[in-house]
């Protein structure tokens, strides 16, 4: 089948399947997946992938990853550093990655693999975790706040780390790994402090006479409103260019450079055209897409070796959700609202399958582990919101019951 018809499909089928999940109570993105995996080689194998398909998903990625950078800053981050957060952070990290890592040795992985796998456990999708915190209110409390900033956390780490691996050979040791840690963290360097020379460049200007913004003023009196999108997307772009050029992998520049385009620098009215811009291109078209084409990729090889799904899974929710809490304790923060932190970091279903799909893309891992993977981004996504109703929220209900009566 041609692209369009390709597309047309991906997309009708991706966002009524994407409407039915919500209206059932689970992530649009669920719903999304199911739709590729229905029109993939696994049940209708009405479309197929090709390059041209391949391209219009790695443009979905970069405005994906954009966006997750645009809903962050870097001095909420260096904030977080300094919190409770960072604590629950480490420990919901490392401890999963860790047990990736142990697992891989477990199933004769190669140390690359092993490594891709210890990421997808120990990501979290930052976007699942704000919007799960938005409908239960969370947001705003200081619980919101310090589950926000671990998320954080836990996605520069991933990210940074996942320019180690992708810069990576497929048969590296243990000993070209560590070669390769050393080589790759001296071009991380380099990006980060022309990150910091960047973002201070821009603050600058706006605290001194508003050069950003005057420039935003003068692209829309000249293009348009269009033209705030634009300029911003050279500005990605740039960083995606470099990020590429220094051998890290395009995500990297594309988080990064979506990073420094927060609301102080832009100012709140530029800032808010860009968000509703890029929401409309990416919301609307391209990431129904990317996660219908994650669908597509699905194998039922992963119920061929049921012991590595499982493992997959019980790995992935279990060391997630006690690094997560312990680290919580560990940091003082108290019984319950560990349990809670346990919980929420273990969403995925974002930045996971985007790992996930990157490393299957360089033959990094097998389409068994891509497709148990997935599979753990979705019972994640899905189970996140049902045990915090079921569970912490009943508990407390209860509590409060008792100390009434």
């Amino acid at each position: 089948m041609h692209l369009l018809p390709s597309l047309l499909l991906l997309l009708v089928f991706a966002r009524l399947l994407g409407k039915a999940f919500k209206t059932l109570g689970h992530p649009e993105i669920v719903g999304e997946i199911v739709a590729g995996l229905l029109l993939g080689p696994v049940v209708l194998n009405l479309v197929h992938i090709t390059p041209e398909l391949n391209g219009i998903v790695q443009l979905s990625v970069f405005l994906l990853i954009f966006g997750a950078g645009l809903e962050m800053d870097l001095h909420e981050i260096l904030d977080a550093l300094k919190k409770k957060a960072f604590l629950s952070a480490a420990f919901g990290f490392f401890l999963p990655l860790g047990a990736g890592v142990l697992m891989g040795k477990l199933f004769d992985f190669e140390l690359v693999e092993s490594l891709c796998v210890g990421l997808c456990l120990a990501i979290t999708a930052l976007p699942i975790v704000l919007k799960m915190l938005s409908e239960f209110k969370m947001q705003d409390s200081s619980l919101g706040h310090t589950i926000i900033g671990a998320a954080i956390i836990i996605d520069i780490i991933a990210l940074l780390l996942l320019g180690v691996v992708m810069d990576t050979p497929k048969e590296a040791t243990a000993m070209t790994m560590i070669q390769s840690v050393g080589s790759t963290s001296l071009k991380l360097i380099f990006f980060f402090l022309m990150i910091l020379l960047v973002n201070y460049l821009l603050r600058s200007s706006f605290l001194k006479i508003t050069r950003t913004q005057k420039l935003y003023q003068t692209v829309v009196s000249t293009f348009g409103d269009e033209g705030v999108f634009g300029i911003s997307l050279l500005f990605v772009l740039g960083f995606s260019t470099i990020s590429e050029w220094l051998g890290l992998h395009f995500v990297i520049g594309a988080f990064f450079g979506g990073l420094l385009l927060n609301r102080d620098i832009m100012g709140p009215v530029f800032f808010k055209k860009l968000d509703n811009t890029l929401g409309s291109v990416s919301n609307g078209f391209l990431t129904p897409i990317f996660f219908a084409f994650i669908g597509m990729q699905l194998s039922i090889s992963a119920f061929q070796r049921i012991d590595l799904l499982l493992t997959i899974i019980a790995a992935g929710l279990f060391f997630k959700f006690f690094g997560s809490w312990i680290g919580a304790r560990i940091a003082g923060i108290g019984a319950r609202e560990s349990v809670a932190m346990g919980v929420f970091l273990n969403s995925r279903g974002v930045l996971d399958l985007v790992i996930a799909d990157l490393a299957l893309g360089k033959n990094y891992i097998s389409q068994q582990t891509f497709s148990s993977l997935v599979i753990l981004g979705v019972i994640s996504t899905i189970l996140v919101p049902f045990i915090y109703k079921s569970f912490v929220l009943r508990s407390d209900e209860q509590s409060e019951q008792k100390t009434v009566d």
